[in-house]
């Protein structure tokens, strides 16, 4: 039997975030996660805590497919909750590679890495959303443009309902 994974999963979402979150961000992150494996996304994202680990565990409570690009060279430094791992010991250079892996970029919260990551998804010309209802780069660059080198805006979303909503329009035009 030949398994066609594109004919299974939608596209891949790139998820971006803080490593250290509080409650009402793994909340809606756990929750985003969720749908984004009942809509047949696969997750990819950085592999370790946070936004990372909170994204994994609500895609696989509901059966999807998660990968985690980690900083080190050891696999099982990653979350409990990655399938396929990819080392990528280079230090924040790792960040394109989780950029490039998604066909759509998800922002949540997010320091100084996350908003490098913002930049080379708009530099690759990755589509982004961002939730802008929790602290950090998520909400400070939504509903913006970081050049005049695309028509498109950063688009922000409030809920993870409406995020999926959202990659799912996104999606569309993959």
């Amino acid at each position: 039997m030949e398994f066609n994974i594109k004919n299974k999963f939608r596209a891949t979402v790139s998820v971006i975030g803080a490593s250290e979150i509080d409650k009402d961000i793994e909340e809606k992150t756990i929750e985003i996660g969720r749908l984004l494996a009942k809509n047949n996304y696969i997750v990819a994202c950085g592999g370790l805590t946070g936004v990372m680990e909170a994204i994994c565990k609500g895609a696989k409570e509901e059966g999807g497919l998660t990968i985690g690009i980690i900083p080190q060279p050891v696999k099982s430094m990653a979350n409990k909750y990655v399938d396929i791992v990819i080392p990528c010991p280079f230090s924040q250079a790792r960040n394109i590679v989780v950029v490039l892996t998604g066909d759509i970029c998800l922002a949540i919260s997010g320091k100084a890495g996350t908003l490098s990551e913002i930049s080379f998804a708009w530099i690759y010309n990755k589509p982004i959303v961002a939730l802008s209802s929790v602290k950090g780069w998520s909400s400070k660059i939504a509903n913006q443009k970081l050049d005049d080198r695309r028509n498109d805006i950063i688009y922000g979303v409030s809920t993870p309902e409406e995020a999926i909503i959202k990659i799912n329009e996104l999606s569309e035009s993959l």
